[in-house]
């Protein structure tokens, strides 16, 4: 065999090699990397919270913005329904009652009731912990026993929560609500609302 017929052979034998490698390099899987995902009431996809939110507020300390004593316990309280449009933000609806003993009474003898609606937004802290913020409006009537007389005003609502699931749908939520507002600007007008610091339940489907 000449010295042209050996090189031709040899080099058809790593000619045939190389192809080999190169499909079985094409073939094998190169290793991808997964983010993880937050879990969400979907399964993995879609939101990290539920649209609805229903829920009921004790306010334990109520301070209030005219001439009472601040209530303690939890005679004061609030019942409330969120929708979210998406994971931050969302709107809220409540009725709220609240009573004071005014100064010189031992009874409670101002109540008062409150309709609002909020505009609210969410900061995740992560899928268990959760804080909101809202502001708004609503509309009150304070009525005076001893005077027989009733007041009623527009309010600015404002609050901000801190909450946690703490099982499954359910959480629990510490706040500050504030009603502020007054029932006119003549000389037998009042100062009305109040500083409410509360704890809430809610429930969200």
């Amino acid at each position: 065999m000449s010295v042209y017929g050996y090189l031709k052979r040899v080099g058809w034998f790593f000619l045939l090699l190389f192809i080999i490698n190169v499909h079985e390099i094409q073939a094998v899987d190169l290793p991808t990397t997964k983010t993880a995902s937050p879990e969400t009431v979907f399964g993995g996809v879609g939101r990290l919270y539920e649209d609805w939110h229903a829920g009921y507020d004790f306010m334990i300390m109520s301070t209030p913005h005219t001439s009472a004593h601040r209530s303690l316990g939890i005679t004061n309280r609030a019942l409330w329904l969120e929708w979210w449009t998406s994971d931050q933000f969302g709107v809220k609806g409540f009725y709220s009652t609240q009573h004071f003993q005014s100064f010189g009474n031992d009874e409670f003898d101002i109540a008062c009731r409150h309709v609002g609606g909020l505009f609210k937004g969410r900061f995740p802290i992560n899928p268990e912990w959760q804080v909101t913020a809202g502001i708004g409006m609503a509309q009150s009537v304070t009525q005076f026993q001893l005077t027989q007389k009733s007041k009623s005003s527009n309010m600015l609502v404002s609050e901000f929560r801190i909450g946690v699931r703490v099982y499954e749908n359910w959480t629990t939520e510490l706040g500050l609500m504030t009603l502020d507002g007054a029932s006119g600007d003549g000389p037998e007008d009042s100062r009305l609302g109040s500083t409410n610091y509360l704890i809430g339940i809610g429930y969200g489907f």
